[in-house]
């Protein structure tokens, strides 16, 4: 199975899980809520139906104060609808310190015998004591919903009692129905957050999927192309999950750089490495040739040792500075960073090519800074000095001159080696920082054409750039660019 599917088929199933995992708690908090607002509307319809019994009760109770019991019997039997309406009867005892009662006017209700046991108890409680029409708080709330199944209020005359009754749900409906439209409303509104956490999970994850089909398409094209199937490296935004494909876009794009260096050191190996190995062959065979009894045989095997000797060192050194190139681009040779005075440094290297300049009649220079300190790994700064510096050397004529000098600009510490030398044609810039690639193409110059790009190794090596910028016959300026994140 290519990467793809995999990490695309672990990759959907962690999207539905997330998202099955937000719709669990979303449905219980969905749940919860429901359960709380139900305990609030209960409370809601107790506490008013409290109010409404009290209140009527209250008046009631002043008019069978003020103006008797017949009085009380016509305003009730007048007017039922109010007492209709909030679904209260008033019942009336047909004898004193009995349970029997008879509807005076309200609503139809059939209280039982112990219900109406509890009634005749308390108006005879109410007789007994100052009338009171508060309703009894000596239970919570939500015990009075469980263990009563009325709400009464007693009105209590001198020889007659009365009772207003309520029953405990008697809004009820109203209340489920509240319930279900608040229900109704959240679970709308869960429906549309689910819709969004999906896309937003979705999208989340978009740049992990973006990723794996990179993958799988760089696991299955050329080597060549790898830089190209990796394009997003730089597309990628740095405050989500893409900074995760960039990061392994980048380290991908650095195994290619790897994998090329290996290969560009196989092809210098098998191309100009042959033309050393040749010669060491060509010598052999001359010496092996020759006449051991011959006067000049001695010179002749002389020479073909001198010419044998020579390949080797030439061929040794090619294959040092191709692993040290690889080492670089490979990471094996970590930069070791500290404090480094730039000026003290290009002071240094610039003593040891004094004598060599000044045999060539060169004016070798160093240009200062007042600020000169840079985090960075100066063993391996001087190596791309030297490198650079024996270049200009190199190309320079006599009378010619050569500059070191370093400056800061936008937080970035930049070293310069520039030279009035030949030039470099502009076609060729960036060939020049190839393995083996030699501007020169006559060959009538020394080098094996390392030395730029081992230099430019160095310098990505310690997070910065080595650039070049030259015209034909006016010289060139080479550049050593360090990040912001090795300069002070």
């Amino acid at each position: 199975m290519s990467s793809e599917k995999s990490v695309r088929n672990a990759l959907t199933q962690t999207q539905k899980a997330l998202f099955f995992r937000f719709v669990a708690v979303l449905l219980t908090c969905l749940l919860i809520v429901q359960m709380v607002i139900a305990v609030l509307l209960l409370y809601r319809m107790h506490s008013n139906d409290i109010k409404i019994l009290s209140s009527m009760g209250a008046e009631y109770q002043r008019i069978l104060t003020f103006n008797g019991a017949e009085k009380l019997t016509h305003v009730v039997v007048a007017n039922p609808e109010r007492l209709q309406e909030n679904n209260i009867t008033v019942l009336k005892q047909d004898v004193p310190n009995t349970t029997t009662f008879h509807s005076v006017s309200g609503a139809e209700l059939t209280p039982t015998v112990s219900a109406l046991t509890a009634f005749s108890t308390k108006i005879s409680n109410a007789k007994s004591s100052v009338p009171n029409n508060e309703l009894s708080d000596t239970e919570n709330w939500y015990q009075q919903l469980i263990t009563e199944s009325f709400l009464t209020v007693p009105l209590v005359a001198k020889d007659q009692g009365y009772i207003m009754v309520q029953p405990t749900f008697s809004n009820l409906d109203t209340v489920i129905n509240e319930w279900y439209r608040i229900g109704l409303a959240l679970l709308v509104l869960a429906t549309i957050s689910l819709l969004f956490v999906w896309r937003l999970i979705h999208s989340t994850l978009s740049p992990l999927f973006i990723l794996a089909r990179q993958l799988d398409d760089a696991s299955q094209s050329p080597l060549e192309s790898m830089s190209d199937t990796l394009n997003l490296a730089k597309q990628a935004n740095k405050n989500d999950l893409s900074s995760i494909n960039r990061s392994v876009n980048l380290l991908l794009i650095r195994l290619h750089k790897v994998i090329k260096s290996m290969d560009d050191t196989v092809n210098a190996i098998a191309h100009d490495l042959r033309t050393p190995l040749s010669r060491l062959r060509l010598s052999a065979e001359k010496g092996l040739l020759t006449d051991t009894e011959s006067e000049n045989s001695a010179v002749v095997m002389k020479d073909a040792l001198a010419d044998c000797l020579e390949s080797s060192n030439q061929t040794d050194q090619m294959l040092t500075t191709l692993l040290k190139i690889n080492d670089e681009v490979a990471g094996r040779l970590t930069p070791k960073l500290s404090q480094v005075d730039i000026n003290a440094t290009l002071t240094k290297v610039a003593g040891w090519y004094e004598e060599t300049a000044e045999d060539q009649c060169i004016q070798l220079d160093v240009i200062k800074n007042a600020s000169s300190t840079l985090l960075t790994d100066e063993e391996k700064l001087i190596q791309i000095l030297v490198n650079l510096i024996d270049n200009a050397l190199k190309f320079t004529p006599k009378g010619g001159k050569i500059q070191l000098a370093y400056y800061e600009r936008n937080g970035f510490g930049s070293i310069a080696v520039t030279d009035s030398g030949i030039g470099i044609q502009e076609d060729k810039h960036a060939l020049i920082f190839k393995k083996l690639y030699r501007a020169d193409e006559s060959r009538t110059t020394e080098g094996y054409g390392l030395g730029l790009a081992h230099a430019m190794a160095i310098a990505e090596s310690l997070g910065g750039q080595l650039t070049v910028d030259s015209t034909v016959g006016k010289g060139s300026t080479f550049t050593i660019r360090l990040t912001r994140n090795t300069s002070q």
